[in-house]
C-alpha cells in the first residue's frame, strides 16, 4: 500500500518555535498524553488550530470510547486506511491492531486489500459494514440490521462515526502525500 506518488510530498513536520500561541497551545495538547510525540495528521491540522483542537476530541471519543472494542475499532480503521491507501495510517494502526489481538493474518489481508478470513464473527461484521459503506456508500438492510442486533443502535452510531473520522484524516494523508511511518 503505498499513500504516496511520485510528485513532491506537501507534508512537513511542524517546528513547535515556528508556531503562534495558539498553534503552540493545541500541539503540545496534542502530544501529552503522547509523550510529546504529535501524530502526522495533527501536524497538518494544527496549521488550523481549531480544526486540530476539534478533531483531536472526536478522535479521542473515536478511539477510546466508542462501545468497540479495541480490536473491532482496529479493524475498522485498518478497513478504512486499506480503502483511501493511506499507508501511514495503516502503518501506524497495524501495530496497534496486533497490541489489540488482531491476527496477523487478518492485517496482511486487509493491507493487500483482501477480505480476510476473519476467526471473529464481530470483526467480520465491522469489516463488511465498513466495506459496504465505503464499497456502495450505503449500507444493505440487512448487514445495518444485523450490526444494529449485536451491538446496538448507539454503537452502530459510533462505528459511522468512526469511518468517517478515520476517513477524515486518510484523506488529509493522501492530500499532503505523508509516507508511511519507518
Amino acid at each position: 500500500m503505498d499513500s504516496t506518488t511520485a510528485s513532491p510530498p506537501r507534508y512537513f513536520e511542524l517546528d513547535p518555535a515556528t508556531l503562534d500561541a495558539e498553534q503552540r497551545r493545541i500541539f503540545e495538547d496534542i502530544g501529552r498524553p503522547r509523550a510529546g510525540q504529535v501524530p502526522a495528521p495533527f501536524h497538518i491540522y494544527v496549521e488550523s488550530p481549531e480544526l486540530a483542537a476539534t478533531a483531536q476530541a472526536v478522535g479521542a471519543f473515536c478511539r477510546y470510547r466508542t462501545g468497540l472494542s479495541p480490536r473491532l475499532s482496529e479493524t475498522a480503521i485498518l478497513t478504512t486506511a486499506a480503502y483511501w491507501g493511506a499507508a501511514y495510517e495503516f502503518g501506524v494502526h497495524a501495530g496497534e491492531a496486533r497490541k489489540a489481538g488482531v491476527p496477523e493474518a487478518e492485517i496482511k489481508a486487509l493491507e493487500a486489500g483482501r477480505r480476510p478470513d476473519f476467526d471473529d464473527p464481530d470483526a467480520a461484521l465491522v469489516h463488511d459494514f465498513a466495506a459496504a459503506v465505503y464499497r456502495h456508500r450505503e449500507v444493505p438492510d440487512e448487514l445495518f440490521e444485523a450490526a444494529v442486533a449485536r451491538f446496538g443502535r448507539r454503537t452502530v452510531v459510533e462505528l459511522t462515526g468512526l469511518l468517517g473520522y478515520y476517513s477524515m484524516l486518510a484523506i488529509a494523508l493522501r492530500v499532503f502525500r505523508v509516507p508511511p511511518p519507518a
